[in-house]
């Protein structure tokens, strides 16, 4: 069936920071069936975001000597029904979009969006995290991290994911 649709975009796109299974969809038909994020970090300092941001007298130490370390088991099954309906007809304007800070398993979606299955695991070591903004301090740090797990983080994450998406008839 005919679909009518007008999207008008002004403006600009900014975006400062994006995680992992972050997604920006903007368009007439947005579909994202499955996604999957697996993995293991492992970060000294992590991401610095800003300006003028100062890290002083750091000792940073990550000591991560595992025996087995983060099997993943991830035997996902993906499907996407859409069913055609009545014609539709989609109006709007965006100026822009701004995004600060987009962390695991963000979406922004403007438009028609059919997103299932978003899927994120992980284990992370960070002695120092994340520092996010404008003129951030960081004096006199002195971070360990010692992670002496025999067996670490197991993820056994076997989904049926279907995405059903019924068109207004």
């Amino acid at each position: 069936m005919p679909h009518s649709f007008e999207f008008k975009f002004t403006g600009n796109i900014h975006v400062h920071s994006m995680d992992r299974q972050a997604g920006i969809f903007i368009g007439e038909r947005n579909s994202a069936v499955g996604w999957s994020a697996h993995g293991k970090a492992n970060n000294v300092i992590g991401g610095i975001s800003g300006k003028s941001n100062l890290l002083y007298e750091n000792v940073l130490i990550l000591n991560d000597p595992d025996l087995i370390d983060t099997p993943i088991d991830d035997r996902d099954i993906h499907m996407s029904i859409e069913n055609e309906g009545k014609e539709k007809t989609s109006n709007f304007t965006v100026e822009s979009v701004i995004v600060n800070s987009m962390q695991q398993n963000s979406l922004v979606s403007v438009g028609e969006g059919h997103v299932t299955g978003m899927d994120a695991n992980e284990k992370s070591n960070e002695p120092h995290g994340s520092i996010y903004g404008n003129g951030n301090i960081s004096l006199g740090n002195y971070n360990i991290n010692n992670d002496q797990d025999v067996l670490d983080a197991i993820m056994e994450d076997q989904d049926i994911k279907i995405a059903n998406v019924n068109k207004v008839e």
